[in-house]
């Protein structure tokens, strides 16, 4: 009979969950986490952004009247 292989994610998955060396799990959570940072500096930086330009859009308003 044929045996099935399964899908080359699946195997890294697994491979992945059984590794139990713990310098790789630190390495991706510390990965992960830098990730999270970065994308939660991006929102702040956005906001901060908007409020500098609403800010001097208000001026710009109140001297031209």
């Amino acid at each position: 009979m044929a045996e099935k292989r399964p899908k080359p994610r699946l195997c890294r998955l697994g491979a992945f969950l059984r590794d139990l060396r713990g310098a790789t799990a630190i390495e991706y959570g510390i990965l992960m986490m830098m990730v999270g940072l970065a994308l939660l500096g991006m929102v702040s930086l956005t906001d901060v952004s908007n409020r500098i330009n609403d800010t001097f859009a208000y001026i710009s308003n109140t001297l031209s009247q």
